[in-house]
């Protein structure tokens, strides 16, 4: 698992999004998929797209919304789990 302090990105390849009236659609054209993102997954993608830690995601979560730490660790953890799965986080490295 990653630290809380890396700092994590979406991949540069591939992946093609607009932001539309505070929410986020994705194509991922490497992988043929569709995306359409809720308020809290916008904010995170967003983050993610400039590069963001775990805990900054969390702090913003707590921040933007009003939720507890603790929900917002278990969304951040959700969210990221579900962009590994779909590869669309850049691997350390990559250019």
């Amino acid at each position: 698992m990653e630290q809380e302090d890396a700092t994590l990105r979406l991949r540069q390849e591939g992946l093609n999004w607009r932001e539309i009236d505070g929410e986020v659609v994705v194509l991922d054209t490497e992988r043929s998929h569709y995306l359409n993102l809720n308020p809290t997954g916008s904010v995170m993608w967003l983050m993610l797209a400039a590069g963001a830690t775990e805990r900054q995601l969390v702090h913003r979560l707590t921040q933007e919304f009003e939720v507890d730490e603790q929900t917002a660790r278990q969304d951040v953890a959700s969210f990221l789990a579900s962009c590994r799965e779909n590869g669309l986080l850049a691997i350390p490295g990559d250019r």
